[in-house]
């Protein structure tokens, strides 16, 4: 009685997003917890009374009756999904889990539901839905990578990488949603620069004197397409540069002419355009150029969006890949540290500067998806002890027949006490839920598999340094 007293209690306790419920053959409710009421608006007697309405029209709730129809009751445990009406009239979807049980004569008695209101998870599901239409292709290979470490949750070094992938991922979709809003910019943008184009070209082609033309085509050559993108000091320092000698030149439409120049990468040849100008129709000239210009440079913003979206996922399907284990492979050890930086990117641009100083190094003998775990959780220890907020410093040296790799930060450093203890499994400085304490174990295991050394420096609130040295074969 203790323990059934406890168990209603802790049942009774549970959140606003859950009730439970037990009904016998007959469908008459034995019990349904309190918590109904915040679920439905129902109290517990009406409820019970089956005031409770369905949604007679929805396709969910049809779909469900129909599978419900063909499973024998009480045969196993089923979950299923319906959509009910509140007492306010609100549409919540309710997630339902039943389970059969029996006496101990073998009897079926009773049947013990679980009904998980999962309204907000299927608004955001089908916001997500939208959102990554664009990304159709890539959503599935990211669903085929998860599914991937799902089969291998068995293996502790598949485990410890679903933990890392967990911490990663919000990132990840970060740094594939940036690259889409890009393309959607860049696609307006050529949308309107066509459409001025279209209109001007009967303009450009028709009504403009051939001196006006020879302009046109003279400023179009001068145009440097590989010119990196000024930095906003650098524009305000040209802009203002541009307006005065507009100005000593005589023209009007200085706001408009400035921004034309600065938009083309003109900046500095700005003398020698503006000696061009001395014709009817400068500002038109410009423009229409700029229009024509903005396709080409919208294009090479979804080119470069693309492929920054690519190498994500690159990345990350490298990440999940699953490791047999059975024979080592050359790896070139820089692009096997890169990928996992790359993955970190979204955490690693919000206040932490990276350093690197990489020799040349030939390719190494090794288990490439193994030693990403250990980059990986060096990395992100590194990002954690510095808070989000220093210096990550990424070293690799060539030592002839080894290769040492050292991946330092500016963190909180380790204490002294602690450092004996800091690759024991289960050990962890970090608070709860933030680390599993089984990731240096797994790095230390990986690294005496590869018959290679680990070694640590730290100093408390001045950082701490993890040395890895491997051989070459």
């Amino acid at each position: 009685m203790k323990d059934g007293k406890k168990y209603k209690q802790l049942i009774e306790s549970l959140g606003n997003e859950y009730f439970f419920y037990s009904h016998n053959l007959a469908g008459e409710y034995l019990y349904i917890s309190p918590s109904v009421e915040k679920v439905l608006g129902y109290d517990v007697e009406e409820a019970k009374k089956g005031l409770v309405r369905h949604m007679t029209e929805s396709k969910l709730n049809k779909e469900t009756i129909e599978v419900l129809k063909k499973s024998a009751t009480g045969e196993k445990q089923k979950t299923f999904q319906f959509e009910l009406y509140a007492k306010n009239g609100k549409i919540k979807v309710i997630e339902i889990t039943e389970s059969p049980l029996y006496n101990d004569n073998g009897e079926l008695i009773s049947i013990e539901g679980v009904a998980h209101d999962i309204t907000r998870r299927k608004e955001r599901e089908k916001t997500i839905q939208k959102q990554n239409e664009m990304l159709k292709q890539q959503t599935e290979a990211l669903e085929a990578t998860i599914a991937d470490l799902k089969r291998t949750q068995s293996q502790l070094v598949q485990s410890e990488k679903m933990r890392a992938l967990g911490n990663l991922i919000a990132g990840v979709a970060h740094e594939i949603n940036t690259p889409i809003g890009a393309i959607n910019a860049s696609v307006d943008n050529i949308s309107r620069s066509l459409d001025a184009s279209m209109e001007n070209l009967f303009v450009l082609f028709t009504r403009l004197s051939e001196q006006e033309l020879l302009v046109f085509l003279r400023i179009m050559k001068m145009i440097d397409q590989k010119k990196p993108s000024l930095t906003s000091k650098e524009k305000r320092f040209y802009k203002k540069q541009i307006k005065q000698k507009l100005e000593q030149a005589g023209h009007t439409d200085i706001f408009n002419l400035t921004d034309y120049l600065l938009y083309l990468n003109l900046y500095e040849q700005v003398d020698d355009v503006i000696a061009l100008l001395t014709i009817k129709n400068p500002g038109f000239v410009l423009k229409s150029i700029k229009d024509i210009y903005s396709v080409r440079k919208n294009s090479e913003n979804i080119k470069l969006a693309v492929d920054k979206a690519a190498k994500v996922v690159f990345a990350l399907k490298r990440f999940t890949h699953k490791d047999q284990g059975l024979a080592k492979e050359k790896t070139n050890l820089i692009e096997n540290i890169e990928m996992v930086l790359t993955l970190h990117h979204n955490r690693i641009k919000q206040g932490i500067e990276v350093v690197q100083e990489y020799d040349e190094i030939p390719f190494i003998s090794c288990y490439p998806d193994e030693l990403v775990q250990v980059w990986t959780n060096l990395v992100s220890n590194a990002i954690q002890a510095m808070n989000n907020q220093g210096t990550l410093s990424i070293g690799i040296k060539n030592l002839g027949e080894r290769v040492q790799v050292s991946i330092g930060d500016t963190g909180c450093g380790i204490p002294k006490e602690h450092h004996e203890k800091i690759f024991e499994p289960f050990f962890t400085t970090k608070k709860a839920g933030e680390g599993t304490g089984i990731g240096l174990d797994l790095v230390l295991k990986i690294i005496e598999k590869h018959q290679a050394n680990l070694d640590f420096t730290s100093e408390p609130e001045k950082g701490t340094t993890f040395i890895v040295t491997l051989p070459v074969n």
